[in-house]
Order: structure tokens, then sequence, then C-alpha cells
């Protein structure tokens, strides 16, 4: 199934290096605490987001440097790893002495830096753990001195980042280790098959006693951690030289071959779980608990875990009406409580500029009536008001109830197209891109070649549809559960971020949303021309009927691969969630595919 992908954007090299150097002089302005704290490790993000596109987008590990276009590209790639560094080093200190004190970066490495950028487009990849799953490189600082404190100091380290989040994860674990800049290295190949093409002489250090691998994962496969593992031993690195640091030690997934799942069982891996270094830190100002009174007033007990599915306790499930929880994409979530008996969800939004994107989302839908109030961000976690006394829409929502949805939908969908434009760069994947997931899906799920519903779509109808597409910041998760309707309102929860998941959807056309509410609702033919009339006279755009077929073809498609990768490795009432809502998808597939 095709389901997963990353998120990616365009941007000049000098306009980040410029964006970087202005969050610097607006962290300089800002009194000690969290909050400045965060936006620090946010100029760590844009550092490596910068060091990875330059990498990326400058000559192949496996060039050269005969030419003088060689030469400059692996000096600016070089130089943004430095950059890196230096923002490592200020994290360092600001993390070690409870974000009193503020070191600033050398001016000489970034004068350098950006002396060697040019207005050449890179393209920036979102790392998914920075936006999605709470990672943060605090941990892997701690992580590398842990590990430092079992070796004599005058130890050699190389520390090897995988890019994309490689970049910034393996400074800090540099910095951990008091060893040199990182080198990096870019994983190609099948997802579940990853290879390592670059010169290992060329680019390892001879006088290296140990070697430092840094990666987000293991994802479903770990194919990329043990391709830079067998890439060392054709170096003749042996593994008991190699130390992994990665964000959790439960080994790779389902789609582990079984020569990968060998290549981890004999590695030495090294992790600081978030529980560690941030929840029940040992050190009290680095406790979540501690940074979200600033925004609430003061709690009246510990946070209170509701993620992995818990929050549905709070509200009025239906028997029966659960909705299916996928484990690997569950965001962090929290309940507090103050003295004064407000309740406030505190949920991990994102690192540095992910979450305040986020945040300004979420004061836009909460202004326009879609939402609830947020307070603010602290280090990734976006605070906002709990939502009292409502309940979750049922699957088929009847009569009054119905009627409401219908009209918050219009409402909804058009505010989106009105105002969550793209920015220019940023915009999801082609029409040929859903096509190729869509028609993979369809044969995988269906066990047949893709029906006559999809032969209209050939190269000459995805060229005309494309030049149709208006990408927005889409919703993309309009199921039931993610709606509460109180006596008086209907909210949208969860509308930040899931155009920018960890899929291969991203930024679409409202058209791929309508498909949504269309599928998810099973609004009748009269119901959807009428969702699509209000959010056409709300926006005053048309919406293209041909382009909304083909959407509700892909959606199909799409959500019945992702369900068919949740269901991998659950059991129990989880599983029968997720098998059930995945039969729902593939019944309505079936259906839509058919002659």
């Amino acid at each position: 199934m095709l389901v997963y992908g990353d998120a990616t954007r365009t941007e000049p090299a000098a306009s980040l290096m410029a964006r970087l150097r202005r969050s610097l002089g607006d962290i300089a302005l800002l009194p000690p605490g969290i909050e400045r704290h965060g936006r620090l490790v946010g100029a760590l993000v844009l550092a490596g987001q910068l060091a990875q596109g330059v990498a990326d987008g400058g000559v192949r590990e496996t060039d050269g440097d005969g030419t003088a276009t060689a030469r400059a590209d692996v000096a600016a790639r070089t130089a943004a790893m430095e950059v890196v560094v230096e923002l490592a080093r200020s994290c360092a200190v600001s993390w070690d002495t409870e974000f009193r004190e503020l070191r600033a970066p050398a001016l000489k490495v970034l004068a350098a830096c950006g002396a060697l950028l040019t207005a050449k487009n890179i393209q920036v990849k979102e790392p998914e753990g920075y936006g999605l799953y709470a990672l943060y490189p605090e941990s892997y600082l701690d992580a590398a001195r842990a590990v430092a404190e079992s070796f004599p100091g005058a130890t050699r380290w190389q520390v090897i980042g995988v890019r994309s989040i490689g970049t910034s994860l393996s400074a800090m674990v540099a910095v951990g280790l008091n060893a040199p800049v990182p080198i990096t290295l870019r994983p190609v190949g099948h997802p579940f098959a990853r290879r390592i093409e670059a010169n290992a002489a060329a680019m390892l250090d001879a006088a290296a006693q140990r070697f430092a691998v840094v990666d987000e994962g293991p994802g479903l496969s770990g194919s990329s951690v043990a391709a830079v593992v067998e890439w060392l031993a054709s170096a003749a690195v042996s593994i008991d030289r190699v130390d992994v640091f990665a964000s959790h030690a439960n080994g790779p997934g389902p789609q582990a071959s079984s020569a990968v799942a060998s290549v981890w069982a004999r590695l030495s891996v090294h992790t600081r779980s978030f529980e560690q270094s941030v929840l029940d830190a040992p050190v009290q100002a680095r406790r979540l608990e501690r940074w979200v009174p600033e925004l609430t007033g003061p709690l009246a007990g510990p946070l209170d875990d509701i993620a992995d599915g818990r929050w549905r306790e709070l509200h009025r499930w239906a028997r029966g009406g659960e909705a299916p929880v996928h484990p690997w994409q569950e965001r962090r979530k929290f309940l507090a409580t103050t003295t004064g008996h407000d309740r406030w969800l505190v949920k991990f939004a994102g690192l540095g500029s992910i979450g305040e994107d986020k945040l300004e989302r979420a004061r836009s839908l909460h202004r326009a009536g879609f939402s609830a109030e947020p307070a603010g961000l602290r280090h990734g976690f976006l605070v906002e008001r709990w939502i009292e006394g409502a309940s979750p829409l049922p699957l088929h929502p009847k009569g009054n109830l119905r009627q409401r949805l219908l009209a918050a939908l219009a409402d909804y969908l058009a505010f989106r197209a009105t105002h969550f434009q793209v920015r220019q760069g940023r915009a999801g994947a082609s029409l040929r891109a859903l096509r190729t997931m869509a028609c993979q899906n369809t044969i995988e799920a269906l066990d047949c070649r893709p029906g006559q519903a999809w032969s209209r779509w050939d190269e000459t109808a995805l060229a005309r549809l494309q030049a149709r597409v208006v990408p927005i910041v889409t919703d993309n998760r309009l199921q039931h559960w993610e709606w509460l309707a109180t006596e008086t309102r209907i909210i949208k929860t969860d509308g930040l971020d899931h155009h920018a998941g960890h899929d291969l959807v991203g930024c679409q056309d409202v058209t791929w949303d309508l498909a949504g509410a269309g599928v998810e609702f099973c609004l009748s033919s009269t119901e959807l021309d009428e969702l699509v009339a209000s959010v056409e006279a709300v926006s005053g755009r048309a919406v293209d009927r041909a382009l909304l077929c083909f959407m509700r073809l892909c959606y199909l498609a799409f959500q019945t691969g992702y369900y068919h990768m949740a269901l991998a490795g659950q059991s129990g009432h989880r599983a029968r969630a997720l098998s059930a809502t995945r039969a729902r998808y593939v019944e309505q597939l079936r259906g839509a595919s058919a002659p």
C-alpha cells in the first residue's frame, strides 16, 4: 500500500539563512525562560533544514571535488553543518542552565555560511519527528552524554547523521560526545530497502575510534540505519565500533527484512525517551507540567495522559462507537486541570516555527467559531481550552443534528478555502502521484486491476485537471470522531496539521475535503451538491465537479491504505475498530471502482 511520504517545500537557501538570522535576533531580545529556549530549539530545527537542503541540493557524495562547482557545494554543505553545531551548543547551554543563560552563536560561523549560499532553490523536508511525534533534540544530547561517560575522554568519535532530521539530531549528539562537526548521508532506494551510495573512503575519518549513527527511527523497516551500518562495514568498520542514537529502543517495525532485523539485533542503541527528558525529567524546570501554568494558571495536580485514544473516555461515546486509534501516529496529549477547575488540552503541535504556524491557524479557527480557544504554545505544546459538555458525532447523524452538521461543514470548508492559502512551493502530491497511489492501493485492496472508473483518468485528463487545482491548507481529517457537538455549536477538532502529516497527500484542492466530507458522512448526491454550492458561494470560486469525482476515488484508496497499514501488529478491540473502519472504505472503493 502507498500511504507515507515526506512533506517538502522549496525555498532559496539564502532566504532560509536570512530567516535564521532574524530568528536569532528576536531570541536575543527575549527574557530567560522556556519560551526563549523553545525559540532557540526552533532555530536549531531551521538550521538543520537549511543544512539538509544544501546537502541534498548540491553534488552527490559520489561526485568528486575536481570541479569548482563541486568544491563550492562541499564548502557550503560543511559551513551549513557548522551553523547547526553552533546552534546545538547554544541549546545545550540553555538546557543545562534551566533556560537562564543564552549563548550567542559565533557570528563568524554564520557569516561564513551566508557568504557561501546562493539564491538557488533547495528542497527542504519537514522533520516529522519535530512536527508530529514529540521528538526533542535535547533527549539526544542527554543520551550522548550518558554514552560519553562510558568511554575515555580522549575517544575520537565520528558522528553520522541520517538526513533529513539527522542533520540537527547529529549536531546535538556531537555536542554531547564532544565530537567534530558531523557528516550526513542520504539513504536512497525503496523505503523498506535503503542503501548508501556515498564514497566511504572519501568521507570517513581514518583516525576515528568509534562511530555514532544518528536518526529518528527505527520506523516501519529500520532500513536507513541498517544501510549506514552496512556502508561502514564496507570501509572495514566493525559493528562493535558503532553506536546508534535513536528515538526508541523497540527495534524496527513489521516491514523490516530478516537481514535488517539481524543488523538491529547486534547494534548498541542509545535513547532517552520523552518521559525521561521532558515529562518526568529529574530537573524540575525541564518538565512539561512546569511550562503549562504560564498560560493556564496554577495546576491542581499532575497532567493526565489522554493520548492513545484515552481522550475518548472524557467524551460521551456511544457503545461500539469508539474511534479507531493509529498508535504510531497518535499525538502526545494531556489534560491539565487548574486550581480554579478549568480544564485545558495540552497537545504536541511541533517545535519552533512548526508549532508557531499551527498556533496561528488555531487562533484563526477559534476567532471564526470553529474550534477551541488556544492559550498559547510552550516548547512544542499547544495549550487550548477543553470543550466541556460536548459529544462526538455519530457515524450517521440524523434529523436536526445532521442539518447542523451540513451547515457547519459548509462554513468550515469555505473558511479554509478562503483563508488558508498555500505558500508558494508547499503544495501537496500532484494528481499523477495521487493516481499512482490510488491505483496501487485499489489493486492490493480489491485483488484486481483498477476498473473502468480509473481508465478515464489518463495523462491528458490529469493534465487538464491539474491546471484547475488551487491548493489550500486542507483539513484532511473529517471523520466523524473529529467533530464535537454541544447544544449550541458543532466544533471541529484536530484541524491544524494533517495537511503536513507523515503521508503523501499534503495540501490539496478544496475538492479533497469535499470528497472526504461526502465519504465520511455518507452524503447523498443532493446533500453533496448543496455543500458544494455553499462552498462556491462563500469562497467565490467554482468547484470543479470532475476534479471532485477524481478526488473521491483517490480519497477512498488512500484511507483504505492508511487503515490497512494501521492494522499491522494490532490486536483486540483496537484491531476490531481499525478493521471495521478499513472495511467501510474498501466497500465504498469497490463500488466506486466498478464499471
